[in-house]
């Protein structure tokens, strides 16, 4: 169904983002006509690098290969600003749509393991065998390499072990000592290193917490194509309303003043007005 508007609002628990553009009207619904009988440019071979085999690389002048491989890399950095932008906004958005999402959770290896689909698949079978046991059990993940250097400064050979992040809902028994039960859950369900667990319930931004754990560093050559995060089927998403929803939910629920406010440029729809709030809990 074609929707045209102005306003969006974006839900995610007790936070509300509003996005209100000033230069032009978004549509939303509308599907292009497939164009057939596309002719290849000839031009746009050379830029793609992937196409480049050494007897196109001797056929171009040296000046040409430098544009090439600058706008080639120019194109990349974009790529991976865009990428790391999208996976903080969607990290933050689910986290604050889960508040029961209350314990932070790492787990790292205690043998370095820098093969990132090796260590996937350890951490994928730790999953099953904790809700095995706790069907309850959800969580929001991400991956990171530690540092490639020691604490003397020296290179590792094969960079940085591979380590994992989560906000998961899991319980703890009460009275129990933090570190007997670390110890416990590593060797029952992780069993390849060692856990750490950090109560956060008193946290209100649960998005911005998270966020503040992931670093441009875990978007390295290694992460290139690879997911960037993981989480449970189970979490609830935030919710995206526009026009007259978004303004008839904002009426009624948003009466406090914005937290954060920006306005910024997109290229594609100009200039738009950025705020967040935050509601009452009962209202979520």
């Amino acid at each position: 169904m074609l929707e045209i508007y102005n306003f969006k609002l974006i839900k995610s628990g007790i936070h509300i983002e509003v996005y209100e553009y000033r230069s032009k009207k978004i549509v939303k619904g509308y599907k292009r006509r497939k164009r057939n009988n596309i002719k290849t440019n000839k031009n746009k071979v050379k830029n793609n690098l992937k196409l480049l085999d050494e007897e196109n690389i001797q056929q171009l002048d040296i000046y040409d290969y430098t544009k090439i491989l600058h706008k080639a890399t120019k194109k990349q950095e974009i790529k991976t600003k865009f990428s790391i932008s999208r996976t903080r906004t969607n990290l933050r958005r689910t986290a604050n749509s889960n508040q029961q999402l209350n314990k932070f959770l790492t787990l790292t290896f205690a043998q370095p393991v820098t093969d990132l689909q090796t260590a996937n698949k350890l951490f994928n079978t730790a999953i099953k065998r904790i809700l095995r046991a706790k069907p309850y059990f959800e969580y929001l993940a991400v991956v990171e390499f530690q540092k490639d250097t020691d604490y003397h400064g020296n290179i590792k050979p094969q960079g940085g072990s591979v380590h994992y992040h989560l906000l998961c809902n899991i319980v703890m028994p009460d009275n129990m000592d933090i570190f007997l039960w670390e110890r416990m859950f590593s060797l029952k369900y992780w069993k390849n290193g060692f856990v750490k667990i950090k109560d956060i319930q008193s946290v209100d931004n649960m998005g911005a917490y998270f966020c503040k754990y992931l670093s441009k560093d875990m978007f390295d050559k290694r992460m290139f194509r690879k997911k960037k995060f993981f989480c449970s089927r189970t979490l609830k998403k935030s919710i995206e309303l526009t026009g007259l929803k978004a303004h008839s939910f904002f009426d009624k629920y948003v009466s406090t003043k914005p937290i954060y406010q920006r306005t910024f440029t997109n290229e594609y729809v100009g200039l738009v007005d950025y705020s967040a709030y935050t509601i009452n809990k009962g209202e979520k």
